[in-house]
C-alpha cells in the first residue's frame, strides 16, 4: 500500500509519502528506483509533514477520521438520493458492514461509484454522460468491467461533487420530462 501526505491531509505538493511493503524484492526495487529517480524529500517537507502527522495522529487520528467519514457518507448519500429518481441509471449497491476502527456498523462511505445505464442503447455509458450531461468519469472497460458501468470519483473538492450532483440531476430531471412528453 502507498500513502501520501496530500491524500492524508489535502496539502498538495508536499511530495511526502511511505509505503507498506509485503514483498522484500517489491522493496528492493523500489529502493532502487527511488535512489534513481528522486533527488530526496527536503528537510523542512520532513518537517512539515512530521507536523501534519503529528495533528493527525491526535486523539488517535479520530478528528480527520469521522471528518472524511463524514464527508464521504454525506456524498454518497446525495449521490444515492438522485439517482434513485431515474429508470436509466442505477447505482451499485453496497450495504452496512462493520467498521474495526469505529467498532460500529456504518453506511457506505466509498471514494468511487459505479454507475450503469440501464438501457440497452446506452452501451457506452461514459458516452452518454459526457455528451449529455458533461460528466467526465472513467470507462467500465478500463477495470475490465462492460461499458454499460462508469466509475465517478467522489474523492474531489466539495465544489466539484456539488457540480456532479447538480449535472446529475439535470440529466435525471431531463429522463422524467420526457417520459412525461410520451404519456401525452
Amino acid at each position: 500500500m502507498i500513502f501520501t501526505m496530500s491524500k492524508l491531509t489535502g496539502h498538495a505538493g508536499s511530495r511526502f509519502g511511505w509505503a507498506i511493503v509485503k514483498d522484500k524484492n517489491v522493496y528492493e526495487n523500489m529502493l532502487q528506483y527511488k535512489s534513481l529517480a528522486d533527488s530526496g524529500t527536503s528537510k523542512d517537507t520532513q518537517l512539515r509533514a512530521l507536523k501534519l502527522i503529528k495533528v493527525v495522529l491526535e486523539n488517535g487520528g479520530r478528528g480527520i477520521y469521522n471528518f472524511a467519514y463524514k464527508t464521504m457518507r454525506g456524498r454518497w448519500t446525495k449521490l444515492n438520493h438522485v439517482l434513485s429518481l431515474s429508470k436509466r441509471f442505477k447505482l451499485q449497491e453496497i450495504p452496512s458492514s462493520f467498521c474495526n476502527y469505529s467498532r460500529t456498523v456504518r453506511g457506505a462511505s466509498p471514494a468511487f461509484a459505479w454507475l450503469k445505464c440501464t438501457k440497452e442503447e446506452d452501451s457506452n455509458c461514459y458516452k452518454v454522460l459526457h455528451q449529455e450531461a458533461n460528466i467526465l468519469g472513467r470507462k467500465g472497460s478500463s477495470f475490465d468491467a462492460e461499458n454499460h458501468y462508469v466509475r465517478l470519483s467522489l474523492v474531489k473538492r466539495a465544489d466539484e461533487i456539488n457540480l456532479l450532483l447538480n449535472r446529475l440531476e439535470e440529466l435525471v430531471s431531463k429522463e422524467e420530462q420526457n417520459q412525461t412528453t410520451r404519456s401525452s
